[in-house]
């Protein structure tokens, strides 16, 4: 007989008091005990058809909702393996989920249980900021707090408790004195010496730049970021996980990285850049020096000590929450006298709008049932509303959407980070859907990450979620064959074919609406029906697989090169480094 109170019933009611009212989750009869005490505890259960997918939206639920808490309850074995994609692409990006799986009972380690047999917290911990087992009821809604206090304070991230099923369903009265309203610690600020000497630079500073990065969105920093660029007039870019961290047509906003990237090619880069919740990496031009100068000053604001001086040594680095320090930094500017900017935020907006230039004289019917795919997701985005939050998915398919993305605001862009997950959109989708209900919601795909999670058709119509997919549909992996074309000949192609899907009619064979375009013009009528109709809906659009995207071209690098080997996404093998150790003879 199912106790009165079971541990199930404290874990919902533990959640409840972390403020969760959001689960993803997928079946697994692990979870009863708690699944079914969700209800009483205010929770809404959202059950998505793969557990990445389900990571994959508490995720985008937590970058959505501008840094609360995601929530994915998993089964074990399986459940847990599959969610362990999920679990990697929040701990690279920084996001603050909380993943909770079922186990077997603790009584039956070492004896070839079902869906047991390893270690799951030994899996999940090189991953999580924290990884734990409990083994005892009384003390799930302790913990819960624990973890989710360690997934919200410092750098965010995720965190993982495992919960074996005894424990899930024993009896836990006892454990009802633990449940208390989650109280997290004050934000760090930066000290007094650290802002003085940030003015000080900046002041003669004489092309100035900040870039954005995540940590100004989880913060969140907007507020105080506006308040400081208008006050100096120092331009502010953002990596794709900070778009929208000021408004699209601001005059201070340069908008994507690239922009700085562009400036510093031509001989006109910045001499100071302020580095706000932006790692050094990937999204800042690694160690090339393309989009921060090797010359340039560093203040270089993280959360994470760790980061400050990764690449290169900072100038100033500040150890502090990125909307602490905005504020701190706009109050201090309100006392200096502050040099104009006028023409270089002007040359920036210049540089600017650039990107993505080269395209539109391009045909936008180069084939008769093929359009080119930056024309085709401009008549998308034409037909959109305003305030739609939009999710890219990765490569070529994320480069062409954006190219052209006007986000509505923080949060409203979600794409692939750091681990280079095809397949998150779906998911993303799913999550921003519960954390932004009335906000219309636009997925871009590739036809390549379409086929990773297309199933989560079935759960957006289950959960009456209208979200408009947008498949760029080229019947190839369009990066990596572009790839393969520029380093080794169109003639060797491997693994990089698809077949030509209909992916409009599998989403309306779960209940969706669907449509497939292969003319430019019948782009914006068709995006009209699929909103107007309600229903989760995918838009197959037919592009010319034979236009390559400028990012690709550049990730492979200069290929007739000589003393280099040149690799894709990564700093090309110089050729010295290649040769095989010679015998010492």
């Amino acid at each position: 007989m199912k106790a009165k109170i079971s541990g199930g019933d404290l874990l919902a009611r533990a959640l409840a008091a972390c403020e969760v009212a959001e689960v993803f989750t997928l079946h697994g009869g692990h979870l009863d005990s708690f699944l079914t005490a969700c209800a009483d505890a205010g929770i809404r259960l959202t059950d998505a058809r793969h557990e990445a997918s389900a990571g994959h939206a508490a995720d985008g639920y937590a970058r959505a909702s501008g840094g609360r808490i995601g929530v994915c309850v998993t089964t074990a074995g399986p459940g847990f393996t599959n969610s362990l994609t999920a679990i990697a692409n929040a701990y690279l990006d920084g996001v603050p989920v909380l993943f909770i799986s079922g186990s077997p009972p603790l009584r039956e380690a070492q004896t070839n249980p079902l869906q047991g047999g390893f270690d799951q917290v030994a899996m999940a911990a090189p991953v999580t900021k924290l990884a734990h087992r409990i083994t005892n009821a009384e003390r799930i809604a302790d913990l819960v707090s624990h973890a989710v206090q360690i997934a919200l304070t410092g750098r965010p991230g995720p965190v993982f408790l495992e919960i074996p099923i005894d424990v899930m369903f024993a009896p836990a009265e006892a454990g009802w004195r633990q449940v208390k309203p989650l109280q997290l610690p004050a934000r760090p600020a930066p000290a007094a010496d650290a802002i003085d000497a940030a003015m000080a630079l900046l002041l003669t500073a004489e092309r100035p730049v900040m870039i954005a990065g995540a940590g100004s969105v989880l913060s969140p920093a907007s507020e105080p970021l506006l308040r400081f660029a208008e006050r100096t007039g120092i331009p502010v870019a953002a990596n794709s996980k900070a778009t929208g961290v000021l408004p699209h047509d601001h005059p201070c906003y340069a908008g994507l990285t690239s922009t700085i990237g562009a400036a510093n090619f031509a001989g006109h880069g910045p001499d100071v850049v302020i580095l706000l919740g932006a790692r050094m990496g990937m999204f800042t031009g690694g160690r090339s020096g393309g989009v921060i100068p090797h010359t340039a000053k560093v203040i270089q604001i993280d959360i994470n000590g760790a980061e400050i001086g990764r690449l290169r040594p900072a100038d100033i680095g500040i150890v502090a929450d990125c909307s602490e320090t905005m504020r701190a930094f706009a109050d201090a500017a309100d006392h200096h006298t502050w040099p104009r900017r006028d023409k270089w935020s002007a040359m920036l907006q210049d540089f600017r709008r650039l990107r993505g230039a080269a395209f539109l004289k391009a045909p936008k019917q180069p084939k008769p049932h093929a359009m080119h795919p930056f024309h085709a997701v401009a008549a998308v985005f034409e037909a959109l509303r305003p305030d739609t939050l939009v999710i890219s998915d990765g490569g070529e398919a994320g480069c062409w959407v954006q190219d052209q993305l006007k986000s509505a605001g923080p949060g409203h862009f979600m794409t692939c980070g750091y681990l280079g997950c095809l397949g998150v959109a779906p998911g993303f989708a799913i999550g921003a859907a519960r954390a932004c209900p009335d906000t219309p919601i636009v997925c871009f795909t590739g036809d390549g990450g379409a086929g990773f999670n297309i199933q989560e058709f079935d759960t957006m119509v289950r959960h009456a979620m209208p979200i408009l997919t947008i498949v760029l549909n080229n019947a190839c992996w369009g990066m990596s064959q572009n790839g393969q074309d520029l380093v080794f000949g169109a003639n060797r192609r491997a693994a990089v074919a698809l077949s030509d899907t209909n992916y409009d009619a599998v989403a309306a064979a779960f209940g969706g609406y669907g449509e497939r375009v292969d003319r430019y013009e019948d782009v914006v009528p068709a995006v009209k029906r699929a909103l107007a109709s309600g229903k989760p809906a995918c838009i197959n659009l037919i592009v010319d697989a034979d236009i390559v995207h400028p990012i690709t071209v550049a990730m492979v690098g200069d290929v007739s090169a000589e003393d280099q080997i040149s690799i894709p996404y990564y700093e090309n093998i110089p050729l010295a480094a290649a040769e095989p150790l010679k015998s010492g003879g």
